[in-house]
C-alpha cells in the first residue's frame, strides 16, 4: 500500500469503525430502553474525534499562509454559522423532535448546544482533510492558468445561474400567502415512521440558502481553479459527502433536526429533503475553496503549495 492509499484508507477505516461502534451503542441503548443525548454524543465522537486527529496532524506542518487561511476560514464559518443558526431557528427552518432521543439540555441563547457544535465540526473537517491529503500527495500538479480557462468560465456561468435562481425563489417567498408562523407547532411522526414538520408560509428559505451557497461556491471556485489540486479536491468530496450525508440521515431519522417543509421544495428522498444532498456538496467544496482563496492572500507567491515536507 503506497502513501496515498494509506493516507486515504486508514483514516476512513478508523472513522467507519467509530461510526459502527456508535450505531451499535445506540441500538443497544434503544433495546434496553435507555435514553441518552445521542446527538451530542455523536458529535463528540464521530465528528470531534476525526477533527482533532486531523488538526493535530495538519496544523503543526502548515506555513504562515496556510495557518492564516485556515484560522480565518474556520473563524469566519463558525461566526457565520452561529448567526445563521439563530436566524434559522427563529424562522423555524427546522425544529427538534425528542421522542426518540433527548437533547442534552445545554443551551446558548435558547439554542441547543448541539447545534452550535455541528457546523464548526462539519465545516472544518473538509479543509483539514484536504490539507492532509495534499501532504500525502505532494507530486500532484495544480491545474494552471491555461488549463483552467474552461473550468473558470463554467464556474462563473454556474454562479450567475445559481444567484438568479436564488432571486427567483426570493421573489416567490415575498409573494407567498401571509400565513402566520406558529412557533408552537410540533414535529410529528407520519404513517411511514418519518419525522416531519411544517409551519408558516411557503418561503423556500432553505432552498434559497442552498442556491446562494452554490453561487458563492462557484464564484470562489472560479477564483482559485488555476491553483487547486483537483484530484485531491475530488477525493475530499467523494469521501466527505457520504460521511456528512450519513450524519444528516441519522439526524433526520432520529429527529435531532427536522426540516420545515415550508422552507424547502418539499421533495424528499428517504427522510431527507433534496436540499440536504446539495448541502454536503457545497459543505465539502466551499470551505476548501474559501481556504484556498484566503491562503493566497498571505502566500508569498501565487503558486505556493505552503505545506512543509511530511515527517512520516
Amino acid at each position: 500500500m503506497n502513501r496515498t492509499e494509506t493516507a486515504v484508507l486508514k483514516p476512513l477505516i478508523g472513522l467507519s469503525l467509530l461510526v459502527v461502534v456508535m450505531v451499535l451503542a445506540r441500538a443497544i441503548a434503544d433495546a434496553a430502553g435507555l435514553k441518552a443525548p445521542w446527538y451530542l454524543l455523536h458529535e463528540l465522537t464521530v465528528m470531534l474525534v476525526p477533527m482533532v486527529w486531523l488538526l493535530a496532524r495538519v496544523y503543526p506542518r502548515l506555513d504562515e499562509s496556510n495557518r492564516m487561511g485556515f484560522i480565518v476560514t474556520s473563524g469566519g464559518f463558525i461566526a457565520l454559522s452561529a448567526i445563521a443558526e439563530l436566524l434559522a431557528i427563529a424562522a423555524r427552518y427546522w425544529c427538534f423532535y425528542e421522542g426518540f432521543d433527548p437533547l442534552s439540555g445545554l443551551t446558548l441563547g435558547a439554542i441547543p448546544l448541539e447545534e452550535f457544535l455541528s457546523y464548526p465540526l462539519l465545516l472544518n473537517i473538509p479543509i483539514l482533510w484536504f490539507l492532509e491529503l495534499s501532504r500525502a500527495r505532494p507530486d500532484e500538479p495544480v491545474l494552471g492558468e491555461a488549463r483552467a480557462v474552461g473550468l473558470v468560465r463554467f464556474f462563473k456561468r454556474a454562479s450567475v445561474v445559481a444567484f438568479v435562481l436564488a432571486g427567483v425563489f426570493i421573489a416567490l417567498a415575498l409573494l407567498a400567502a401571509p400565513i402566520p408562523l406558529d412557533v408552537t407547532t410540533p414535529a410529528f411522526v407520519d404513517a411511514a415512521g418519518a419525522v416531519r414538520y411544517s409551519a408558516g408560509p411557503k418561503q423556500y428559505g432553505w432552498t434559497i440558502v442552498q442556491l446562494l451557497g452554490w453561487g458563492g461556491t462557484f464564484a470562489l471556485g472560479a477564483a482559485v481553479a488555476h491553483r487547486l489540486r483537483w484530484r485531491t479536491v475530488l477525493i475530499v468530496v467523494a469521501t466527505y459527502f457520504p460521511f456528512a450525508l450519513f450524519v444528516e440521515l441519522l439526524a433526520c431519522g432520529r429527529g435531532w433536526w427536522v426540516w420545515n417543509s415550508q422552507q424547502t421544495l418539499g421533495l424528499y428522498a428517504w427522510v431527507l429533503p433534496v436540499e440536504s444532498f446539495s448541502m454536503y456538496l457545497t459543505g465539502a467544496l466551499m470551505p476548501v475553496f474559501c481556504f484556498e482563496w484566503l491562503r493566497g492572500l498571505w502566500a508569498e507567491e501565487p503558486g505556493a503549495k505552503g505545506l512543509a515536507p511530511s515527517r512520516a
